[in-house]
């Protein structure tokens, strides 16, 4: 088998309970999402004119005018019919923004290699106890802290993200033990009036357990929360562990460093280094890579 499934034992956090989560929030983490207001779709004069506002300092007094007039043109014909749509459009759409479909085919229908322009990566500085630098410690440690952040968020602890203009008055226990008790569909009115604006938080699910999947035309994004693996990669090889159940820190760090071991890498077979120039040429391997699809989230080991 291509990749190797290291198993964790199952054994008991040594502090249960309060070393699973980073913090419990008393207001739930979805508390403000059902109130959040939609984005409205802009009127199209005032697109119009935003339009032809950025274009005056690109364009000489005659370009100008010839683009001034092709734009009201278009806002009296076919731009008036395409604006009418959008709204009808918005309408039968209240869950989400009018933006969403077109935002998200921008990303999965694009051909462009996913590696260099869509995929987010974190670049962390050097931990300032030289000892923790070590490639091993390090893996452990992010890995334990990023599986809290998960648990935190799933079991509804985590701290609702919330712009605050006034934090004197908003960033407070009294507030937060106050706007608790308002239901979910006014809460965010409830925070406005103190000059809280909490955020969407719709894709913070697709964190973890989430992948793209190769599609001819038009790419899909799958989340699979059922999954309790994670995928190390090194050397080109693939290991697969178990990693959601109640273990010792100090046992995923053994098990790290069998993935890190000159012999385990010897004997275990390459799969594939994937170039994602030709992104669609991926989709013929999708059957034989379902033990990437739904990880909680890859490790990459460089040494």
């Amino acid at each position: 088998m291509a990749a190797r499934q290291l198993l964790l034992l199952r054994r008991g956090y040594s502090s249960a309970g309060a070393a699973e989560y980073l913090h419990r929030s008393i207001v739930p983490t979805m508390h403000y999402q059902k109130s959040l207001p939609r984005l409205p779709v802009p009127k199209l004069e005032d697109t119009i004119k935003r339009y032809l506002n950025a274009q005056k300092p690109l364009l000489n007094d005659d370009q100008f005018r010839k683009t001034e007039e092709l734009a009201h043109q278009f806002e009296k014909g076919i731009g008036r019919e395409l604006h009418e749509q959008l709204v009808a459009q918005d309408k039968q759409n209240k869950h989400t923004s009018y933006i969403t479909g077109p935002w998200f085919d921008m990303y999965l229908k694009s051909r462009d290699p996913v590696v260099l322009n869509f995929n987010a990566f974190m670049s962390f500085n050097p931990d300032p106890k030289s000892e923790y630098n070590d490639q091993l410690i390090r893996a452990t440690n992010m890995t334990v802290s990023a599986v809290r952040f998960m648990k935190t968020f799933r079991a509804g602890y985590l701290e609702p993200e919330v712009f605050h203009l006034n934090p004197e008055k908003s960033d407070t226990e009294i507030f937060k033990k106050i706007i608790r008790f308002v239901p979910s569909s006014l809460s965010w009115f409830g925070a406005y009036m103190v000059n809280a604006y909490p955020l969407d938080m719709s894709q913070y699910f697709r964190l973890f357990n989430s992948t793209r999947l190769p599609k001819l035309n038009r790419d899909e994004l799958l989340t699979d929360e059922k999954a309790k693996h994670l995928l190390v990669m090194r050397k080109g090889n693939f290991y697969y562990l178990m990693f959601l159940v109640k273990v010792r820190k100090n046992t995923f760090q053994s098990l790290l460093q069998c993935c890190l071991s000159p012999s385990i890498c010897e004997v275990c077979p390459i799969i594939c280094c994937f170039c994602s120039a030709v992104y669609t040429c991926s989709c013929a391997f999708k059957k034989s890579l379902n033990f990437i699809i739904g990880i909680l989230f890859p490790i990459f080991l460089l040494l």
